[in-house]
């Protein structure tokens, strides 16, 4: 019995030993924190603000991350920051050649040991000298964006030489992407290219964002550094080299779309055409259907109302109603038929030039109306002073949203409208008139009070040419 005793003993410890053993394994195990990553999103032009997202798998609210920007030269309560999950920021100095930073995020969760990783980041930063024109800089130099407007988003079969789209953006979709029609695609003069996405961009399947919307940058695809750019104007080539840059949609490569973040190419070459502030962007994306998408960037900082411009020839251009600058709604908007019938007022042009004088400019013919002798009204010659024969000028106050047109007959839209009122008579036309004016990239909306007692405006929309 006592020998039997002893080997019952023996078998319990063994047992016991092997469950502390298994119990130490997994308590090792469940310490680990894993999938520890983090995402660099570049923000702004120069490349030296940054901002750091910091992630697990899976992910989990408790975790304190530690994220040190690595500059020696900066205030430690800047450099190392801490958050449980919110994007950090970080301005790194100014500096006249590259100098590369060494980020490290640490994870750290109670009753767990932290875990850390590091990744470089380099800072491209070149202070902007006033040597005059130089003749080798690139005529795209500059930051440039998606056009806000429906149809700067298109896809489909030969559309470079006219195909109908297989899908065109339009103002509902354009307004639920705020997070790629503000992203910068920013040409350097030195020939450097950078994707400029602050927090957030436009994420899609292919990035695990399923349905398509916006969040962080996903590598490699989050504004890598050290990107060049070759632009052939006479061929109207534009090549992009470094992995993950790109302009407008990041899955649109060559021949083909993106399956994975992981496929993404060292260089895409695009077709470019330039004309003034406007960049027309063409790539093939099906070459079995011949099918391209188009992407239309505008220049940023060059919204400006320097140029020529026409009524947008759409429905709605041209409206008059109680509030309409406030949404009110019109006693008149022009419809597609009432539109086609007035050729000769949405061929005017309404050109501002950089000196500052502004034209009229309507060809043999322009819109008259009954003030003007015009019964019915139709298309016919100018009558003075309508007629372009001012020597015009403009003030326009972008900030201020006003646009003053001085100059005896001068004026946008319909020559009847003018401050408070509308002309019963051509000899009636004032010196002066000021619009209320709101310029958004290739699009100007003009607004001009005509009837004061029911708060009744005129509005035009012009788009540039």
């Amino acid at each position: 019995m006592k020998l039997l005793t002893k080997g019952i003993y023996k078998v319990l410890a063994l047992v016991l030993l092997l469950g502390v053993s298994v119990a130490c394994e997994d308590d090792d195990q469940l310490n680990i924190i894993e999938g520890l990553d983090f995402n660099i999103a570049t923000l702004n032009p120069e490349g030296n603000e940054i901002g750091v997202i910091a992630t697990t798998v899976p992910p989990d609210g408790r975790i304190l991350y530690t994220v040190d920007f690595g500059d020696p030269s900066g205030d430690i309560a800047d450099v190392i920051r801490q958050t449980s999950g919110p994007m950090v920021t970080y301005t790194y100095p100014e500096v006249e050649e590259s100098v590369t930073y060494t980020i490290t995020v640490t994870a750290a969760l109670d009753g767990r040991d932290d875990v850390s990783i590091s990744k470089d980041h380099t800072v491209i930063y070149k202070p902007v000298v006033d040597q005059g024109p130089s003749p080798d800089v690139s005529p795209i130099a500059g930051t440039w964006r998606l056009a806000p407007e429906p149809g700067s988003l298109v896809v489909g079969p030969d559309i470079i030489n006219g195909g109908g789209p297989w899908f065109s953006i339009n103002q509902e979709q354009l307004e639920m992407r705020p997070c790629l029609y503000d992203d910068e695609y920013v040409f350097n003069e030195d020939g450097t290219f950078q994707n400029v996405f602050g927090s957030e961009t436009w994420l899609e399947p292919f990035q695990g964002m399923d349905p398509e919307g916006c969040g962080a940058p996903l590598s490699p695809h989050n504004a890598p550094s050290g990107a060049t750019y070759v632009y052939d104007q006479a061929n109207e080539s534009l090549t992009i080299t470094g992995r993950g840059a790109h302009l407008g949609l990041a899955k649109v490569v060559n021949e083909g779309e993106l399956a994975s973040p992981a496929d993404a190419p060292d260089s895409i070459t695009y077709i470019a055409k330039l004309n003034g502030d406007v960049l027309d962007i063409f790539i093939l994306t099906d070459v079995a259907n011949n099918a391209y998408w188009y992407f239309k960037l505008v220049r940023d900082g060059a919204p400006s109302i320097v140029g020529t411009w026409q009524l947008d020839p759409t429905p709605g251009s041209l409206a008059v109603g109680p509030d309409i600058i406030n949404g009110g709604g019109p006693w008149f908007s022009i419809n597609q038929e009432q539109l086609d019938m007035r050729p000769c007022l949405y061929d005017d042009q309404y050109v501002f030039n950089a000196d500052g004088t502004f034209q009229n400019v309507f060809g043999t013919e322009t819109w008259l109306e009954p003030f003007q002798g015009m019964d019915p009204e139709g298309c016919g010659a100018p009558i003075f002073p309508h007629n372009a024969s001012a020597s015009a000028t403009y003030t326009f106050d972008e900030a201020g949203e006003s646009l003053t047109i001085d100059g005896q007959g001068a004026h946008l839209g319909l020559a009847k409208v003018v401050n408070e009122g509308e002309l019963s008579s051509p000899s009636a036309a004032p010196d002066s008139i000021t619009y209320i004016a709101k310029l958004n990239g290739n699009m100007l909306e003009v607004y001009i009070i005509t009837d004061v007692a029911n708060n009744a405006y005129w509005y035009f929309r012009m788009i540039k040419q």
